[in-house]
């Protein structure tokens, strides 16, 4: 045998037995030689976006002292005209907040605050006149705004009549509508798809039964439900116990939710 043909056989001795070696030790555990956890993924997760939209603001500036104190990106729903109205839609935006006007509207319910203020509420038996006078009378009130949201208006939100003066007074000034889904019948976003309006529904409210545990319980059902759908809007209120669990929950779950803006989720 040539010299050259012993280092070849010598090589192949020697190189044999440790390929066959690494082989069956990687077959034995059942792992190929780039494993999951050595190879870079190829795939990015998204993480599940959040809408959470604070309504009823407007009395007190307190409120937007607690909402800051989250510090995450939220969404104000002022109500129009009250004490600290402006100021609280002008300090939100400059902190990057979405701005609502949180558009007061006929409930079913006579509760008490609708019967003391209804002169002030967009109801179904309005004139066209009155109608389209009280929608430029709140609509314009917060410049800021990039849209509205119903207050109450389980009644209003059923009316087509009233719900397309709305979205028209929507559309001429380029605002969006978010549909508190005050009533399963609601024909907001239906009407606004049909007027050229971008509208989306309220996926549940965060605080309708008060106690700490039952806001944390709704809290978590909201966010697998956004983790099942991508992107979802929660609509809470200004209440003791929500900042409570809030600022106790937000900690654990915001490196696997993302929170965005109205403007942010519309893309604005």
């Amino acid at each position: 045998m040539s010299k050259v043909g012993k280092i070849i056989l010598l090589i192949t001795i020697i190189t044999v037995p440790v390929i066959f070696y690494f082989y069956f030790n990687f077959l034995e555990k059942g792992k190929s030689f780039f494993t999951k956890d050595d190879t870079p993924s190829l795939k990015i997760e998204k993480k599940p976006q959040v809408v959470l939209i604070f309504d009823d603001l407007g009395e007190n500036l307190r409120e937007l002292k607690e909402i800051y104190a989250l510090k995450i990106p939220v969404t104000v729903a002022v109500i129009p005209h009250l004490r600290f109205s402006k100021n609280i839609a002008s300090i939100a935006s400059r902190c990057g907040y979405s701005v609502l006007v949180h558009l007061p509207m006929e409930p079913k319910e006579r509760l008490s605050s609708f019967l003391r203020y209804r002169n002030k509420f967009i109801t179904t038996d309005l004139s066209p006149r009155k109608l389209n006078y009280l929608l430029k009378y709140h609509l314009n009130s917060l410049r800021v705004a990039i849209g509205a949201n119903n207050h109450m208006g389980s009644k209003a939100t059923e009316d087509e009549r009233v719900m397309r003066a709305v979205i028209k007074a929507l559309r001429v000034r380029d605002m969006v509508f978010v549909d508190s889904k005050t009533s399963p019948n609601s024909l907001a976003c239906q009407i606004a798809k049909e007027e050229g309006v971008m509208c989306v529904e309220n996926s549940g409210f965060l605080d309708s039964r008060s106690s700490s545990q039952e806001i944390k319980d709704t809290l978590y059902n909201l966010l697998a439900k956004a983790d099942k759908e991508g992107k979802i809007i929660i609509i809470a209120h200004p209440k003791e116990n929500t900042f409570k669990v809030l600022k106790e929950e937000i900690p654990k779950i915001k490196e696997k939710i993302e929170f965005i803006t109205l403007k942010d989720y519309f893309g604005l």
